[in-house]
């Protein structure tokens, strides 16, 4: 009897060791499937989220760009035409003439490139009304240009001043069209953000609860937590840079600069400190495109911000707007005098000749200085005004300065 009752004992331990194996077997399935799935799913919303930004950004970045030079061809296109009100000879007034029909057909590429891309619905009514002033002012344009070259006008003032009307009326939608772009594109990446958040917060709850499932398990959850966190820390900075600098310069881009120019502006009305922006425009720069290509005009986009950074104090901001233009912010200057002095050094340094083979091209800057005073004025408003004062040294002959 003894002996019958030992055998069952030994047989009811077994099992429950038998148990209890597949009973922690199956805790660690549970828990390692949790754990996995919880993984699957961060990496492939992260993959999602960062999938969706890249194509945002880089549709964005298509239709920034392509907008950007429609900008500059109806810019162009007014300078050309002012220019050929002055000029007399009839065969430099033919070779501006020439000139001012390729930038028409640049607008024309670039619409299409930007038609091209994924159009948002306020985008879509932003080229529709485009389209209409174009289509509207467009004959007016080229029939004041046919008569400049026919020479049959024998006052220009009327006009021109049409003309040069309709243009703005022309560029402050594509002002309209690209500041809606970079909005877009700023909405994205804090999207973007607010998302990493939300899928962080949900992995830290998901993990919280597969550490309580049992203490063997914990480490090896709070490793892979902690090395997700360093990889989002880290996806989170890569993008904020991204977010703040040129691709192409590393220099602080416009949504960067906008934001520090702000905070300068309110330190130097609070501390009655002079403060000054710089527009730079580099001169003759679409002539080493079109005569080396792209890749040397990028390789000297990046070697003149060298230039300029090298040339500049600590505390001084260098950014790129865009294309060949820059934005210096000078914080904290003594006087006028200091910004003339800084101006004049940038204007040395960039004063040089690109040569390639048989070829070569001088290429100089215009620079608008617009000085802070008493009045309030932000950060935009301070750009316009340093770009219209490059834009009065650039009609002064280039390779100067303005101050406004």
């Amino acid at each position: 009897m003894s002996v019958s009752v030992t055998d069952g004992n030994g047989g009811m331990g077994r099992e429950r060791q038998t148990f209890s194996t597949y009973f922690y077997l199956l805790g660690f399935c549970v828990i390692f499937f949790a754990f996995t799935m919880t993984s699957v799913y961060s990496y492939l919303q992260y993959s999602h989220i960062r999938t969706t930004l890249v194509e945002t950004t880089k549709n964005n970045d298509a239709q920034l760009r392509a907008a950007m030079a429609m900008r500059v061809s109806v810019r162009e296109r007014a300078i050309l035409l002012w220019h050929m009100t002055l000029q007399e000879d009839f065969f430099e007034r033919d070779t501006l003439f020439q000139k001012f029909y390729q930038h028409g057909s640049d607008y024309h590429q670039s619409r299409s490139a930007m038609l091209s891309a994924t159009l948002t619905p306020d985008e879509k009514n932003i080229m529709a009304l485009l389209d209409q002033e174009t289509t509207k002012r467009a004959p007016v344009l080229r029939r004041f240009a046919e008569q400049l070259m026919e020479d049959d006008l024998s006052n220009y003032t009327q006009p021109l001043n049409q003309v040069l009307t309709d243009q703005i009326a022309v560029a402050n939608l594509l002002d309209s069209l690209i500041a809606l772009q970079q909005s877009q594109n700023e909405f994205a990446r804090e999207n973007s953000s607010s998302q990493m958040d939300s899928l962080l917060s949900r992995l830290i709850s998901i993990v919280i609860l597969i550490i309580t499932a049992g203490f063997l398990f914990a480490s090896y959850v709070i490793i892979n937590t902690s090395k997700q966190s360093r990889l989002l820390t880290r996806v989170n900075d890569e993008l904020e840079h991204l977010a703040c600098h040129d691709d192409l310069t590393g220099l602080p881009n416009r949504m960067y600069l906008l934001r520090q120019l702000e905070m300068v502006i309110s330190s130097s009305q609070r501390t009655k400190t002079p403060a000054a922006i710089m527009f730079i425009d580099i001169d003759n720069f679409k002539a080493i495109n079109d005569n080396f290509g792209h890749d040397v005009g990028d390789q000297c986009l990046m070697d003149l911000s060298s230039r300029m950074d090298k040339a500049l104090r600590g505390s001084d901001i260098l950014g790129r707007l865009g294309g060949d233009e820059f934005l210096v912010v000078l914080a904290d200057i003594n006087s006028t005098t200091q910004a003339v002095v800084v101006a004049h050094k940038l204007l040395q340094i960039l004063d040089t000749q690109i040569e390639m083979k048989d070829e070569s091209v001088t290429i100089s800057a215009s620079i608008g200085i617009y000085v802070f005073s008493n009045e309030k004025v932000n950060a935009e408003d301070a750009i316009t005004l340093a770009d219209k004062a490059m834009y009065k040294a650039k009609k002064s002959g280039k390779n100067q300065y303005c101050i406004i």
